[in-house]
């Protein structure tokens, strides 16, 4: 490896996420039906991938989680459900891989609502992201911003204090401004949360990342932070970080990767039989349509679907922001004036 990480645009040229993460991946196979003339979905089964793993604890669930495709997720399990909810579906897989995570480990969260690669928001590029130069001269950027405003954040440099580093930078992402840093959580369902509340359905995938963390804080990239008066959400959220400040060469090639097990939402054509059929409710329309429509209603729906089951657990999105500014922008969304709203239940999907 002969590039120096000089700076942060250096070091974004090198990253692959498949070379810093060992990743198992469980799928949570999804397609379509119909219920009470409304469109559905069915979870049809759940695959735990066959890939080869590097890292020991990816190796031994693997071969424990395999009795997850057995568990009959296809099955009736209420009226208006030919299958088990896919919400329970996650709960499951992630008690059992607490069960039988190793001793000396932790499971930390990370829910998004697509299959994009996971990065810092400071290493994307195009509308959403940055710039090279931004990368390149991020140290100065970052060094103007706290003689400018030294009452809300200091400056530390990457070799003097790694922890203060992380917690101005938490400060700075707090805000809007992009930072090597990637938000996770000790708590699955405010994971889960963030990955339904974000989902807009055109395309995407949405999936949910388990990172193991040593216990005795050997740990590659976890970074806790410490908790800000001005920065509640980190509390509320149940948050830390990967600190990708902490990604050096021998991370970036491959040769120490962090192990990762990501649930994903993943839309599959149906394989009814005919006798199947006639056991789903109303399936007399359920395949028609193409299929980049299917696939956007089946995921709408299992997001819903989410959403109505974090709900009734009390995990709402406004509470996941109780810093003033953020509150009120919540609120504002929360009863703008669009007009009549309709109620219905998460299997009726809007027409507007």
């Amino acid at each position: 490896m002969i590039m120096k990480l000089n700076n942060y645009q250096s070091k974004n040229e090198l990253y692959i996420a498949d070379r810093v993460f060992d990743t198992l991946s469980i799928d949570l196979c999804l397609t379509n039906t119909e219920f009470d003339d409304h469109l559905n979905y069915l979870l049809q089964e759940i695959r735990v991938d066959a890939l080869k793993h590097e890292k020991e604890v990816l190796i031994k669930l693997q071969e424990q989680l395999k009795q997850l495709e057995s568990l009959g997720v296809d099955k009736q399990y209420s009226a208006d459900h030919a299958s088990w909810s896919v919400f329970y579906a996650f709960k499951e897989i992630i008690d059992q891989i607490n069960e039988k995570k190793p001793n000396g480990y932790k499971t930390v969260y990370r829910g998004q609502p697509g299959n994009w690669e996971l990065r810092p928001t400071l290493f994307r590029s195009g509308e959403q992201g940055y710039s090279d130069e931004f990368r390149r001269n991020y140290e100065h950027i970052y060094k103007s911003i706290a003689q400018r405003f030294p009452e809300s954040v200091s400056y530390y440099a990457i070799e003097s204090d790694l922890d203060k580093r992380a917690e101005n930078l938490a400060e700075l992402q707090h805000y809007g401004l992009g930072t090597p840093l990637v938000d996770v959580s000790a708590n699955p369902f405010i994971s889960l949360l963030f990955m339904v509340d974000g989902y807009s359905g055109v395309g995407n995938e949405p999936q949910l990342d388990i990172f193991f963390v040593r216990e005795n804080g050997g740990n590659s990239l976890y970074q806790e932070v410490t908790k800000q008066a001005q920065n509640k959400r980190i509390s509320v959220q149940k948050g830390a970080f990967l600190n990708f400040d902490k990604l050096n060469l021998d991370g970036l090639s491959g040769e120490k990767k962090i192990p990762r097990v990501c649930l994903r939402l993943k839309f599959v054509d149906n394989t009814f039989d005919k006798d199947s059929v006639e056991d789903l409710p109303d399936m007399s329309n359920a395949n028609e349509g193409n299929r980049e429509e299917k696939k956007g209603n089946t995921l709408v729906l299992a997001v819903n679907d989410i959403k109505e089951k974090l709900n009734s657990y009390y995990y709402r999105s406004e509470d996941l922001y109780p810093d003033f500014y953020m509150y009120l922008g919540v609120l504002k969304n929360k009863y703008a004036d669009v007009g009549e709203i309709k109620t219905s239940k998460w299997y009726q999907l809007s027409n507007d």
